[in-house]
């Protein structure tokens, strides 16, 4: 989605080859910004427990079908991740177009959105939530967030001050949570259709295994005692 939203830019641009985004935060994006999330949920996360899979094993059908991953899944990413593109860049842009702000200024927030976006996209698809999922995925855009702060203290690099110029305006945040809101809908919406009017058999079994957490935490089960008093 950074690319892509550097696409946007390079194109209004006059196909420049300076860019608004710092080299560090470029470098950073892939190092630090979004990697530990991605590669916790991937580890800790699971459709289901042991316990369903093994009691209804055709659940497994459903990757041999192609229902978790095909062409279509693809095209709407894809579709997905151009409309995001679009609301990072254009957002800011035609709110700061006739301003005095920078093309630094913009690029920091743009990283801000896009990290943000990113993140908020992988915490809507995980189903096993622990602690270190939280503090992966929450911590990635608190650390982007110092991160730039740094980056934009150092006099030396490009961009000197740009985050500090943007940040104590309304406008920003006002911009920030515009970003958020309208990158989120394609996603939202159809994460929503799918799982309430169209759910597929994993996701059935996944509200079953809800349902029977909620009654066991509602009703466990007592141990009784096999000792009889002397």
């Amino acid at each position: 989605m950074l690319l892509l939203s550097l696409c946007w830019y390079v194109l209004y641009t006059g196909y420049t080859l300076s860019t608004a985004i710092n080299e560090w935060s470029s470098v950073l994006y892939s190092v630090v910004y979004t990697s530990a999330p991605t590669v916790i949920v991937a580890i800790l996360d699971k459709d289901l427990s042991r316990r369903t899979l093994l009691k209804y094993p055709q659940l497994y059908g459903a990757g041999q079908r192609e229902e978790s991953y095909n062409l279509r899944l693809f095209i709407f990413i894809m579709v997905d991740s151009v409309w995001q593109s679009v609301a990072v860049f254009f957002i800011p842009y035609l709110a700061y177009k006739n301003s005095a702000i920078d093309s630094a200024s913009l690029g920091d927030l743009w990283t801000l959105c896009v990290v943000i976006l990113v993140n908020i996209h992988l915490a809507m698809d995980v189903i096993r939530w622990t602690w270190i999922t939280h503090a992966a995925i929450w911590g990635s855009i608190v650390a982007t967030w110092i991160c730039v702060i740094i980056i934009d203290s150092i006099p030396t690099l490009p961009g000197f001050w740009a985050i500090y110029e943007v940040m104590g305006t309304a406008l920003f945040w006002a911009l920030l949570l515009a970003v958020i809101v309208v990158g989120m809908i394609p996603h939202f919406a159809a994460k929503a259709i799918r799982e309430h009017f169209m759910p597929n058999d994993i996701q059935i079994a996944r509200e079953m295994e809800k349902s029977r957490d909620s009654r066991d935490a509602n009703h466990p089960e007592v141990q009784m005692s096999t000792s009889t008093r002397a």
